[in-house]
């Protein structure tokens, strides 16, 4: 072949590639808008009832009026009479915002007989979370969290059969608030009694292990069985009160560049087969 010709092929071809290469690269960048749909994030936790008050703190390895026991993590709470609804906010959790613009969560444990409606207790971790421990008080933010995350599985305390006068429970593990726990009779089910201490009381004279049957006010509802009666620390159960949130998809990985290869490629070819790029 003539010389003069492959010299003029030459060129061409890197002309030809140069224009395959810029028209790759629009598609590309055009295509960005088809990927800008990122995955969904996790679900953000729900806070009802948010309203204005002011805390301070205290540190405690007791047993709180909640019966839960000495707190098992630095989140907790005493809240005042009002909010303390008899003992029904007894183990859930509260959402609370401090003058640093952070975010903690406490679960009640305690009342604070001397605090008054907007006015909360915290632990001492918990405070300097969210502001400075030196203040004594501060203002915040709080709310009830639906639905929070759950530690783990129900915990379960159930005092009664020989030697009780009637029977006695105490949950935790429970996130939300409850709004009934039953007990199996028969083929039916008894509503136990809620008291102010968090305890729910039944019947007496019961022997062997019981049924419980366990409603929050979310309207997630478990069936504990072969709860042992008598018992004074708590049960570890294998159940959730409701199923933790759906994790977030993990984004598809992006996918190989193609190999690049020496020989000229068609215009026709890379406008048809160009696949944008994530």
């Amino acid at each position: 072949m003539d010389r003069r010709h492959l010299r003029w092929m030459i060129p061409a071809a890197g002309g030809v590639l140069a224009v395959v290469v810029s028209i790759v690269l629009v598609l590309q960048d055009s295509g960005n808008a088809a990927c800008a749909a990122t995955p969904p994030l996790p679900r953000d936790p729900v806070v009802e009832g948010v309203r204005g008050g002011s805390a301070s703190y205290y540190s405690t390895n007791r047993n709180g009026m909640c019966n839960l026991g000495a707190p098992s993590s630095d989140g907790y709470a005493a809240i005042g009479p009002a909010e303390w609804a008899g003992g029904a906010a007894c183990g859930s959790i509260l959402a609370v915002t401090g003058p640093n613009g952070q975010t903690t969560n406490v679960q009640v444990v305690d009342q604070c007989p001397s605090c008054p409606a907007g006015k909360i207790d915290l632990s001492k971790a918990a405070f300097a979370r969210i502001g400075d421990v030196s203040s004594g008080i501060i203002k915040i933010t709080y709310g009830t969290v639906r639905d929070p995350v759950l530690p783990g599985p129900l915990k379960v305390r159930a005092k009664g059969g020989t030697g009780y006068s009637s029977l006695s429970v105490v949950l935790d593990n429970h996130g939300n608030r409850l709004s009934t726990v039953e007990l199996q009779a028969g083929a039916g089910w008894t509503p136990l009694k809620h008291n102010t201490d968090n305890t729910w009381t039944g019947p007496s004279g019961l022997t062997g292990p019981v049924t419980l049957r366990v409603t929050d006010v979310a309207g997630h509802q478990v069936t504990l069985t072969g709860v042992a009666l008598g018992a004074s620390a708590f049960q570890q159960t294998g159940t959730l009160m409701y199923s933790p949130a759906p994790p977030s998809p993990s984004p598809s990985p992006s996918p190989s560049a193609a190999p690049s290869s020496a020989a000229p490629v068609p215009v026709e070819a890379a406008v048809t087969s160009a696949v944008p790029v994530c």
